[in-house]
């Protein structure tokens, strides 16, 4: 084993936003449109499971367990800076957002295709 009790003294500092940045980021966030999406708002079940019900209620469902996918390997140069970090663990969430939409999508788009080919 080895001794990690000075791990975080060794990761570079990030600077904290300042209260202007993060006023102007919470203004910019309030401005963006919506996402545009076909999931229906999901119910969570014990053990942190988000349900997605069918929007005609016919009593089908699809159960995920959102944050519990691998997340795999993030990837920043060796002597990265503060905003390089930043940015790749956004696009990594980004990523990972995206192919939980497309298994969400995928799951409900099959099932209207098997259960209610007319709609």
């Amino acid at each position: 084993m080895t001794d990690d009790s000075d791990f975080l003294s060794s990761l570079p500092r990030l600077p904290l936003p300042s209260l202007e940045e993060m006023e102007r980021a919470r203004e910019e966030e309030r401005g963006r449109p919506p996402l545009v999406t076909t999931l229906p708002e999901p119910d969570f079940v014990p053990g942190g499971i988000a349900r997605f019900h069918c929007v005609l209620g016919c009593g089908w469902h699809h159960d995920e367990a959102p944050g519990l996918e691998p997340m795999g390997p993030v990837r920043v140069p060796v002597d990265f800076t503060p905003e390089q970090l930043s940015d790749a663990l956004s696009e990594h969430a980004a990523a990972r957002a995206e192919r939980f939409r497309r298994r969400v999508e995928s799951a409900i788009a099959a099932h209207f295709a098997d259960a209610h080919p007319n709609h």
